[in-house]
């Protein structure tokens, strides 16, 4: 195994950015459901079995989708830091050249240019990482990253998606009515929002309040159109 396919490792950056991305989807998504059903008229059984199902489906699609698209990065390094081999074998001295270029744009000259060069190109995996760099701008072929990151996203979804959807869980436990239900998952969803808005600092920098305020926005947007959609369809209710 080369260097380009070193096992993955979730770096403390990279694994808030999954939890943040995945924590928001899932809480507006389902938030936006929720309001959907809401508006169409809809019982507290039938929102808890589409709110359970669409999270349980919503995660699944994102954690698929996550690894396909991971897996398919990899597979285009990978193909590509073959052909770089390949190249390297057939074209030694036309590739020599190339990473001569590379080292004179980054400022080496001379003897000492030479020599870099000379070093590099003693050494094939070397070599090929040096150009794979340099044309792909990637260190890493990260074979395992799609299923970890996958599994990460999966759960970070699932945990979005409980903000409006355990209250429905703990109604009929709790006796609690239709109404008192949509408002307990309405106040917990808020803080939910909030909360996964205000996580995106830890990604984009943004101050904590503004993130966590732009995510009510955007929450609400999506859950008045949904419930908007809902009362618009005929009959729904009944």
């Amino acid at each position: 195994m080369t260097a380009f396919k070193e096992s993955f490792h979730l770096e403390g950056g990279e694994l808030i950015r999954q939890v943040t991305f995945g924590l928001n989807d899932g809480v507006v998504s389902i938030f936006a459901l929720l309001a959907g059903l809401v508006g169409a008229g809809q019982s507290s059984e039938t929102i808890l079995i589409t709110l359970l199902a669409a999270s349980v489906a919503g995660a699944l699609s994102m954690a698929a989708g996550e690894y396909v698209s991971n897996k398919s990065e990899a597979d285009f390094y990978s193909h590509e830091i073959e052909q770089e081999r390949l190249e390297i074998e057939l074209c030694p001295h036309i590739e020599k050249e190339e990473l001569r270029l590379i080292y004179r744009r980054k400022g080496f000259n001379g003897q000492l240019l030479e020599d870099i060069v000379d070093r590099i190109c003693k050494d094939k995996e070397l070599w090929v990482q040096e150009m794979v760099v340099d044309e792909l701008g990637v260190t890493d072929v990260e074979q395992q990253g799609g299923f970890k990151t996958s599994i990460v996203i999966l759960f970070a979804f699932m945990g979005g998606a409980a903000f409006p959807t355990v209250p429905y869980l703990l109604a009929a436990p709790l006796g609690l009515s239709a109404l008192t239900t949509f408002i307990a998952a309405t106040v917990v969803t808020v803080f939910g929002l909030f909360g996964a808005g205000a996580m995106k600092k830890f990604v984009t920098g943004v101050n904590w309040f503004k993130s966590g305020f732009e995510m009510l926005i955007v929450g609400f947007f999506a859950y008045m159109i949904s419930y908007l959609i809902g009362l618009a369809i005929p009959g729904a209710g009944g």
